[in-house]
């Protein structure tokens, strides 16, 4: 959180409207979050819930992000000529949905 404040994400941040993250940005009032539990007691049934809605809006980006990762490619060099990186890129999205497509 003290690395967002003040920084050109958080202008953009802000500017985008609805935004949810995980409990590391509680306390701020433009980004969604799940209720921490208390100390003193267990989560209310409609804490429960509002969590639950928090983490259904961010499992696919989650999912998204985890997919982008294990994309090796992004994240090895590239070996080829560099003008052949541009229509290799675009095959290994068109595989990967392919793939999704039959799953």
């Amino acid at each position: 959180m003290a690395k967002l404040k003040g920084s050109a994400a958080e202008k953009i941040l802000r500017k985008a409207g609805g935004v949810f993250s995980d409990k590391g940005f509680i306390g701020t009032d433009y980004i969604t979050t799940p209720i921490r539990k208390p100390e003193c007691r267990e989560l209310l049934q409609w804490e429960h819930e509002w969590n639950n809605q928090v983490s259904s809006f961010r499992a696919p980006v989650e999912r998204a992000v985890a997919t982008l990762k294990a994309w090796r490619i992004l994240f090895t060099d590239y070996r080829r000529p560099l003008k052949t990186f541009k229509s290799s890129f675009r095959a290994a999205i068109g595989l990967y949905f392919f793939k999704e497509s039959f799953a």
